[in-house]
């Protein structure tokens, strides 16, 4: 939680709306310069006022409704704005073009498990078992 003039400032800054879904996706209020969007819609911000570690954020692209919490994951961040958002990179990869996907690269997908796109396994052996059914006698 934080301090009762930080959350007048987010409220005044954010406005009522952005301010309640904050608050309900993240439990705090935070306010800063946006960076940068990548692909998928995702916002990329940064406050240099906020402590060391809690300075750089992403506002995920599907956290657009107020009751759409479970829907974000860190498995949506791209390896480029991965580094820049754990200050592995200084600068945002709209400046920084160090992190080049290799042509050889597999296209960005984020993790799937638990959803119903995940990857299901299937058997494509014949059963070395048959399963028990029991017979059922009827009674006299």
């Amino acid at each position: 939680m934080s301090s009762l003039p930080r959350t007048i400032k987010g409220f005044l800054n954010l406005g009522p709306a952005r301010f309640m879904r904050q608050l309900n996706n993240i439990g705090d209020t935070k306010v800063g310069t946006l960076i940068g969007t990548d692909k998928f819609g995702n916002k990329y911000f940064e406050n240099l006022n906020e402590s060391y570690g809690r300075n750089r954020w992403v506002q995920f692209a599907k956290e657009d409704s107020f009751f759409s919490r479970a829907e974000a994951n860190a498995s949506q961040v791209p390896a480029e704005w991965h580094g820049w958002l754990h200050r592995m990179l200084d600068a945002p990869p709209t400046l920084d073009k160090t992190m080049v996907v290799p042509k050889w690269g597999v296209e960005f997908t984020e993790n799937l498990t638990g959803s119903p796109q995940a990857f299901k396994t299937y058997n494509t052996t014949r059963a070395k078992f048959q399963a028990w059914t029991p017979k059922v006698a009827s009674r006299a």
